[in-house]
């Protein structure tokens, strides 16, 4: 594009005067944090600006990396040896970045991070501790390359502070990042808070702990008949073992509780606002800080409203989308597996039982690095079968989940089980009670390689679920995934 004719005025720009790179070259290209990202959405992907977005595509790099052109995170590239995802303008060969001259301000300030304060009112400077090289020189105290971390971050928090920078700031205000408690906090960026901080009338935020348990399911038992229903959603687990990747923060708003997630995308409500008495107001309310958080955008939305709340959502105006429907079985149905329609699931178990010593009990964290193990097989395994992009990237995610469970499976009150085949761990499964009449299945991982394990853990889990007095199982959503329905 001729920059004479740009669209783009100057004020688009984020100028940043030359600075010395902190982190040596060197170490750069022996690193293997940088540029490279567990999961697909990860929320650490350089966000660029429309203009920034423009001056990487005239370095070379290919127009369908930003799905977005008037600013947005990069769209990254699988890995090379299939693990994990990448910048797509970073080479895994030579550790070299294809458009490093006209790199966003994101890649530019790292290992410095910009991001909001915990409660969300104020915007932060700190440097990340995922940085490998920044710890080990900061924490032993010593510099790098003769400057001082607070020195260096003075420079930077100087340019950044500039009018023009705060202008593309407010214009661009995904560039500032969620509160990340690995993130060590420099200093306040004043002017940048006073200009794009939201109103001081908005909720107070703060990031959901497993101390807050009791206080979620005690909003939840509060909440009316609506709330009193068999869908999995209506506990903490099920949210608090995705925190890796949405953090989850809560805040209470007129005399509710209401639960929020911070997708790359911007913030939601994972459940309609908790608590007695209506929702017009917390609603409206919870409307007006996402609205404000994410800048008119339609990310902001309420999942997981009850068939019951249909009405009542409809009535104050709002637009709902029907969600793929749990499954619910009958418990006893589980546990004899009687007739044809369970016919290979019975012989599964049949099998496995004649052929190999089976034990079944509950999970121990003695157990963790066993199935942590057992988790790397089965999705080695899983990956090997025809799977679609979009399952593909829900396989890495739910990694996160699993290792979220087996590591506080008792902070998360969740229930799990271990089946022992010849001593051997074959699988796992983490559940728990979702009310008096049913159990929830929340995790399952079984060796593919052994046939009937995953049939017999089924099997025993729903057994234990009858002897508990459960007349359901529920087993979640098939995901929107063919293959689970």
């Amino acid at each position: 594009m001729d920059r004479q004719n740009s669209q783009y005025s100057q004020k688009d720009l984020i100028h940043i005067a030359p600075l010395p790179q902190i982190v040596p070259s060197r170490t750069c290209l022996q690193c293997d944090v940088c540029c490279r990202f567990p999961e697909p959405e990860s929320f650490l992907r350089p966000y660029f600006t429309r203009e920034e977005i423009e001056r990487a595509i005239e370095a070379g790099l290919d127009p369908v990396s930003f799905p977005n052109p008037e600013g947005g995170q990069v769209r990254l590239v699988p890995g090379p040896a299939g693990e994990g995802y990448r910048c797509p303008a970073f080479d895994p060969d030579t550790h070299l970045c294809g458009i490093y001259e006209a790199r966003p301000l994101d890649c530019q300030i790292y290992p410095l991070a910009v991001m909001w304060s915990e409660d969300g009112r104020r915007v932060l400077l700190g440097w990340d501790e995922k940085c490998p090289y920044v710890v080990e020189e900061f924490r032993a105290g010593r510099g790098a390359r003769g400057d001082d971390l607070q020195a260096y971050a003075d420079r930077i928090a100087a340019v950044l502070e500039q009018d023009d920078t705060i202008t593309a700031l407010a214009k661009n205000p995904r560039l500032i990042g969620p509160y990340q408690d690995d993130v060590v906090v420099l200093r306040t960026l004043e002017r940048v808070s006073e200009r794009v901080a939201p109103s001081q009338s908005r909720p107070t935020l703060q990031s959901v702990t497993f101390e807050d348990r009791p206080r979620i399911e005690a909003a939840l038992l509060a909440s009316g008949p609506a709330y009193k229903n068999d869908l999995a959603v209506y506990a903490t687990a099920p949210h608090m073992i995705w925190r890796s990747l949405l953090p989850l923060s809560w805040a209470e708003i007129d005399d509710h509780l209401c639960l929020f997630a911070e997708s790359a995308d911007g913030v939601f409500m994972v459940l309609p606002p908790l608590g007695p008495g209506p929702l017009a107001g917390p609603l409206t309310h919870a409307f007006e800080y996402m609205q404000e958080r994410n800048h008119g955008t339609a990310v902001s939305r309420v999942e997981n409203v009850p068939e019951e709340l249909r009405g009542v959502m409809e009535d104050l105006g709002y637009h709902l989308q029907r969600k793929d429907p749990d499954y619910l079985y009958r418990t006893i149905d589980l546990v004899n597996l009687a007739g044809d329609r369970y016919k290979s699931q019975r012989a599964a178990c049949n099998q496995l039982s004649r052929r190999h010593r089976v034990a079944y009990r509950p999970y121990r964290s003695a157990d963790h690095d066993a199935c942590l193990s057992l988790l790397g097989r089965w999705a080695e395994q899983k990956a090997t079968t025809d799977l679609d992009p979009v399952a593909r990237a829900m396989l890495t995610d739910a990694g996160f989940a699993h290792r979220e469970a087996l590591a506080q499976a008792a902070a998360l009150g969740l229930i799990g089980r271990v089946l022992l085949v010849d001593e051997v761990v074959a699988g796992y499964t983490f559940g728990y009670p979702r009310s008096p009449r049913t159990a929830c299945v929340l995790l399952e991982v079984a060796d593919r390689a052994i046939p009937g394990a995953a049939q017999v853990l089924f099997r025993e889990f729903a057994r234990e679920a009858l002897a508990a007095g459960h007349e359901f199982i529920n087993t979640l959503d098939a995901s929107g995934l063919g293959s689970l329905a």
